[in-house]
């Protein structure tokens, strides 16, 4: 009878201590919590999309604890509702106690972006965030530091344009909103509906 011979053990080949009894336990323990936290995220993320269920209802105030902040179901961006404006921010400086033309950096901003081929969508909203923050930094009551530190921040983000464009900001600059109605499709186009319609963010000194 031929005489088995063993292989000698392959040197490319996992190796690795036994976990022992205690360990073992540990890790099922460990598996079986994040089964069940997935589980329960889960579930309070199907909640909070079915709005109509009575479940969700009843546990609304639970639901939207666990998924917001972090874990908002915002449907806007599949479907987004069409923008009703055509907002423009424009800057005017003041130089030796006079004011200047108006500057239109929305416009600036898009003649920079268009014809390009891999355009960036984080430059291009900076201007636009930087103005959102602000109006809802001061349209909340007693939001004194936040609308100040929004104000800095759009301010900033102003003279970083008008830097690029070779334009000086003086010792103050000036800010507003156009604001022009966008016609609904296969809408009449009123002289009266499109007029652009102005407000005023505020006056800014610019520290030298």
């Amino acid at each position: 009878m031929a005489e088995s011979v063993i292989p000698p053990p392959d040197p490319l080949a996992p190796r690795g201590t036994p976990l022992g009894a205690s360990r073992r336990e540990i890790v099922r323990w460990f598996a079986a919590f994040v089964a069940f936290v997935g589980l329960i995220h889960s579930s309070m993320l199907l909640l909070s999309v079915a709005t109509d269920f009575p479940l969700s209802k009843t546990y609304a105030k639970q639901v939207n604890g666990w998924t917001r902040p972090l874990f908002p179901q915002d449907w806007s961006i599949f479907a987004p509702e069409p923008s009703k404006f055509n907002q423009h921010l424009e800057v005017r400086a003041n130089v030796d106690g006079k004011f200047g033309p108006w500057i239109d950096l929305t416009a600036h901003d898009n003649a920079a972006y268009r014809g390009e081929l891999l355009p960036s969508i984080e430059d291009q909203l900076v201007l636009r965030r930087a103005v959102s923050h602000y109006r809802t930094s001061a349209a909340r009551p007693n939001a004194r530091q936040a609308t100040a530190r929004s104000a800095r921040y759009l301010l900033n983000v102003v003279l970083v344009r008008l830097e690029d464009m070779g334009e000086e900001p003086g010792q103050a600059v000036q800010l507003r909103l156009k604001s022009t109605r966008i016609p609904a499709p296969g809408a009449r186009s009123d002289a009266a509906v499109t007029r652009p319609q102005y407000q005023t963010l505020g006056y800014w000194k610019v520290r030298s």
